[in-house]
């Protein structure tokens, strides 16, 4: 009943606040300063529902992305990323209504599906790619279990018998509960390291038997031609780390490894300077901003929820994911987010 209060809000409700321009006093009352930026995420965009059949807010549609693109093209100053922090960093004045673009993993529909339009509406665009396995297009391991558990029969599933014997002993499968088990599923996977996961993965294909993966789940990444075509084409690249695991499951010296490598075979492919990086789904560790900065990366975006105010901290930018909804739900996501204070 949840989910679908919400959708109600964001289909219905506020498409008719948005029309008695509620949404826009308020958006103008946070964007409207010369000293604030707003960063938007995104993830992929799609023309098909069934990508994102447990709804976990990874997708926009590429309608509403369109429209999104439109809106700010006409209402905003959307920056190159690069620019936009250092001007925070710096004190100096940005221009009212400041917005930069991100979009983290590197999944194919990100240049087949957002560049065309981000093109189309000339908006720069920061990509964070994650490398690895990049050569080899392995999928990601969140999306291989999201597939996995959308074309399973199975109605439920024991998490001992996949490795995952902290969880409740039965997760049903049925056809309401299976987001909710899908959830708890990819929360546990977070905390643990590529191995385990791998492990984890191989024992769900043998318990859960799922059918063939049909092309809309299949989420293919960029592979490394076309990370550089990306690139070729004018839009920022940034790292995302190789594994995409929670950093605070590597030592100190995996993790400079780890961001090092990425950051290096990215500069080798786009033959440009990599230095934004994106915390893989936000998680951090305590040695995260030292070894940054000890790389060269000029600044990192997070995912804390919230409109940025100068002074910024460097490795701590904030972003907004936005959802599949249109314009007026947009606006709405903006409007209820937080100025953060990064004042020492």
């Amino acid at each position: 009943m949840l989910d679908i209060g919400k959708q109600i809000i964001k289909q219905i409700v506020s498409p008719l606040v948005d029309r008695a321009g509620v949404y826009d006093h308020k958006v103008e009352s946070l964007l409207g300063s010369t000293n604030r930026l707003l960063v938007l995420m995104y993830h992929r965009v799609i023309d098909d529902l069934a990508s994102d059949p447990f709804a976990l807010g990874m997708c926009v549609r590429q309608k509403y992305f369109e429209e999104q693109l439109a809106w700010l093209a006409a209402n905003t100053q959307v920056l190159p990323l690069n620019v936009a922090v250092q001007r925070l960093l710096d004190n100096e004045p940005l221009p009212p209504h400041a917005v930069a673009i991100t979009f983290d993993d590197g999944l194919l529909d990100n240049l087949t599906c957002a560049a065309p339009l981000l093109e189309k509406y000339r908006l720069p665009t920061t990509f964070y790619i994650i490398t690895g396995g990049l050569e080899e297009g392995t999928p990601m391991w969140w999306d291989q279990a999201i597939a996995m558990l959308a074309t399973t029969n199975a109605q439920s599933l024991d998490p001992r018998a996949v490795g995952l014997p902290e969880l409740p002993h039965e997760l049903s499968l049925h056809r309401h509960a299976r987001r909710a088990s899908c959830i708890t599923i990819l929360n546990a996977l977070w905390e643990r390291n590529p191995t385990a996961i791998a492990q984890c993965l191989e024992q769900m294909r043998k318990v859960l038997r799922p059918g063939p993966i049909p092309l809309a789940l299949q989420a293919p990444r960029m592979n490394a031609q076309q990370v550089q075509e990306l690139a070729r084409r004018g839009f920022q690249i940034g790292a995302h780390t190789t594994l995409h695991i929670d950093p605070k499951l590597l030592n100190r010296e995996q993790l400079l490894d780890d961001l090092g490598a990425s950051r290096l075979q990215l500069q080798e492919l786009t033959q440009q300077p990599v230095d934004s990086f994106a915390y893989p789904g936000g998680r951090s560790s305590v040695w995260m901003p030292d070894l940054l900065a000890t790389l060269g990366f000029h600044h990192a975006v997070d995912t804390r929820r919230g409109i940025n105010q100068a002074p910024a901290s460097r490795y701590a930018i904030a972003r907004v994911g936005m959802p599949d909804t249109p314009v007026g739900d947009f606006k709405r996501a903006i409007r209820n987010l937080k100025i953060i204070d990064a004042t020492p």
